[in-house]
């Protein structure tokens, strides 16, 4: 069986050297300003819709555990696609210590077990050895603020 790994989540840690670690409003406060500079440097208006950025508190303690930028919401109004596909669009996982992106159509957090939070990512097909068209599902796990993926 041959593992094909086209559109996969990138797991990339804030602790890269070239990266600070930064809080995640201001994470998403730069990415949204990103996103809409490429809308707007070919010629577009740039926007998001309400569900862009959803905020998970896993252990009910009134701080956000997890935030999540799914590009899917935002809106370009010189194409209906700008930001996404059949893959889906990117998703940014943020939480206090780690950041991590990739495609995906769809996000959901959850807490599973005893009170593990997970993150599952629907993929495109193309990512588990499919079509595109049979969806499969990556899982994250959050252990201290870092993003643990098999």
């Amino acid at each position: 069986m041959k593992i094909i790994y086209i559109l996969p989540f990138v797991l990339a840690p804030t602790f890269a050297l070239s990266e600070q670690i930064v809080s995640a409003e201001k994470r998403v406060e730069t990415l949204l300003a990103k996103a809409e500079k490429s809308c707007v440097s070919d010629g577009g208006t740039f926007d998001y819709t309400d569900d862009a950025v959803t905020q998970y508190d896993f252990d009910k303690d009134g701080e956000t555990d997890l935030t999540v930028l799914h590009e899917y919401a935002y809106i370009c109004s010189i194409s209906s696609n700008y930001f996404a596909g059949t893959a889906g669009a990117v998703a940014h996982l943020i939480s206090n210590t780690d950041y991590a992106y990739g495609y995906a159509r769809s996000v959901q957090a959850m807490n599973a077990f005893n009170n593990v939070p997970v993150i599952l990512l629907l993929l495109h097909g193309i990512s588990c050895d499919e079509a595109g068209y049979v969806s499969c599902v990556q899982t994250i796990t959050i252990h201290e603020g870092r993003f643990v993926s098999p």
